[in-house]
């Protein structure tokens, strides 16, 4: 089995993801990040000198561009390929493996909706959408962020004030400083995407309503930082609302009618997560069946339950993880008749 994994969490995923196929019954070979090998790496070296398994069923390929990613899903002896990352490089895998019908397990991107209502906790709604954006352990660089930040109009400016003061006060810098809460995003090239959108909503009818720059100071010089952004008044004909960015920037949109609503956290391609704030289960369970997202969050965002499956519906992927369904996905189904 072929598992080719992202570079925002390259330890947790190489960790988690070595789990299912070899639980299967398989071996595993693993793809790192090009961005970021090393701690993959030193994860297969500490395997190997603990002596867990034999020699053969964890291997760790690392390379650049197509050199290492390529052969491993077009090789006809893989019989699987798991993939997280992004929808244009899923789609592609995708591709490659129909030549040899290999079977792909996907996990892509999202823009994920986050539906806050009249009767919520405004401030702990607020609080938790700054959680489910991960603007401190992955600066944004997170498939399942609420991205897009759904406030109804009767607490819309309150909502945003809160969330404005909650934004500001988060500390960029160093990570291996104890009091830095968030760190630089991956590359340049990431870097100047995430940029090129906040120009972008900049340039549209949205309001800047914080964030959108890089830190000034000494420290900041040699990192590629950005504020946690925060655009206001967005709506739905915008790209910061339609694309997937992978940064620090929310989008917060104004909401008063609960069909048009739904509507609009449904138009996108995307479908991996979505969370809702209300103090109405009734309604709370209306909403989430409506909801095109494979996992959703009920007056919480961000985190996962190990057993709980986890994937995405439309663009976002295929197939899913972190439960038994993953150990099944890297099993084969056999029907044998025996008449007696």
């Amino acid at each position: 089995m072929g598992r080719i994994i992202a570079y925002n969490h390259p330890v947790l995923f190489a960790g988690s993801k070595f789990a299912a196929p070899i639980l299967a019954g398989n071996t595993v070979v693993m793809k790192p990040p090009e961005q970021d090998s090393l701690g993959v790496m030193e994860l297969a070296r500490l395997i190997a000198e603990a002596d867990i398994f034999p020699d053969g069923v964890v291997n760790v390929v690392s390379g650049f561009g197509d050199e290492a990613g390529s052969p491993l899903v077009t090789n006809p002896d893989v019989r699987k390929i798991g993939f997280t990352g992004s929808v244009p490089t899923g789609e592609m895998i995708q591709s490659q493996a129909a030549e040899s019908t290999t079977d792909v397990l996907l996990e892509l991107g999202g823009k994920n909706p986050c539906l806050v209502y009249p009767d919520a906790d405004l401030e702990e709604a607020v609080t938790a959408s700054i959680d489910g954006m991960n603007f401190t352990w992955s600066q944004g660089q997170s498939c399942g962020s609420t991205t897009r930040l759904f406030l109804h109009e009767s607490h819309y400016e309150e909502g945003l004030d809160l969330l404005k003061s909650k934004v500001e006060s988060i500390t960029p810098g160093n990570p291996l400083d104890e009091d830095v809460e968030m760190g630089c995003l991956i590359s340049e090239d990431q870097y100047e995407k995430v940029m090129r959108y906040i120009d972008l909503g900049k340039q549209s009818d949205a309001r800047l309503l914080t964030g959108g720059t890089h830190p000034e100071g000494e420290e900041f010089e040699d990192g590629y930082f950005i504020d946690p952004t925060v655009f206001a008044d967005v709506t739905m004909d915008t790209r910061i609302a339609r694309e997937e960015i992978f940064g620090p920037v929310l989008s917060v949109l104004k909401w008063n009618d609960e069909d048009t609503l739904l509507q609009k956290a449904n138009d996108v391609e995307y479908g991996l997560t979505a969370a809702i704030f209300t103090n109405d289960l009734t309604r709370a369970h209306r909403v989430a069946k409506r909801l095109e997202a494979g996992y959703v969050w009920i007056n919480q965002a961000g985190s996962h339950y190990w057993g709980a499956p986890f994937g995405g519906w439309k663009r976002s992927g295929i197939g899913k993880e972190e439960a038994i369904d993953e150990v099944f996905e890297y099993t084969q189904k056999k029907n044998v008749n025996v008449k007696l």
